[in-house]
């Protein structure tokens, strides 16, 4: 049977447990409540630099399409500088290197397209950055270092860099590389693809090629 003398006892024991653990309990509920809320300063952060990148990337955007090109370079500098974290930074840079690309200005082009490659998180981006940086080091007239952008290719644009790789090759007079580089395009591609009639005509004209074993 417990006793009031039990009671106090216990009573006792919690005091004492209370008065021996009490800062590592508060310590531990502050650290606690600081990681909650700071992840929830964190996150609106987060989502207030992804909002201001997206309405300057639209501004930058309709910028390029106005063919206002000087107009979009200082929000493109700032999206990479402010916002490089963000998407909306490296599609800046993507299409800032088309409008470079389109208006002859090639180191432009592939000052931009090397900003993206060199930030972009995404796997797919950076494949299709390389894809545009071995063009525009093709127009360039560096042919070798056009093919080495195009080693490991994505399997996505595995078509789109051994057909480049062909051209190149073509443009070297390597026409068994280029051959055996049309080949390797044409084989993932759908029997109804738009792609294989311009492929097949590459192949055509290489006829007399021998592909190397």
């Amino acid at each position: 049977m417990t006793t009031h003398f039990d009671d106090e006892a216990q009573i006792e024991q919690l005091r004492r447990w209370w008065k021996e653990n009490w800062l590592p309990l508060a310590s531990g509920l502050a650290l606690g409540l600081a990681a909650i809320f700071g992840w929830q300063a964190w996150t609106r952060y987060q989502d207030g630099q992804a909002g201001q990148a997206s309405h300057l990337f639209e501004d930058l955007r309709r910028a390029v399409n106005a063919n206002k090109y000087d107009d979009a370079v200082p929000m493109a500098e700032r999206l990479q500088k402010d916002f490089a974290g963000t998407p909306y930074a490296v599609d800046g840079a993507l299409k800032m290197a088309q409008a470079a690309f389109d208006s002859g200005k090639l180191d432009e082009a592939r000052t931009r397209l090397e900003w993206a490659e060199q930030n972009s998180k995404d796997a797919a981006v950076r494949a299709l950055v390389r894809l545009r940086l071995a063009r525009v080091l093709w127009q360039q007239a560096k042919p070798d270092e056009a093919l080495r952008k195009l080693d490991g290719a994505d399997a996505s644009y595995a078509p789109l860099y051994a057909e480049l790789r062909g051209d190149i090759l073509f443009a070297k007079g390597d026409r068994a590389g280029a051959r055996a580089a049309y080949v390797d395009a044409l084989q993932p591609l759908a029997a109804d693809s738009p792609a294989r009639d311009g492929l097949q005509h590459k192949l055509d004209d290489l006829a007399d090629a021998t592909v190397k074993s």
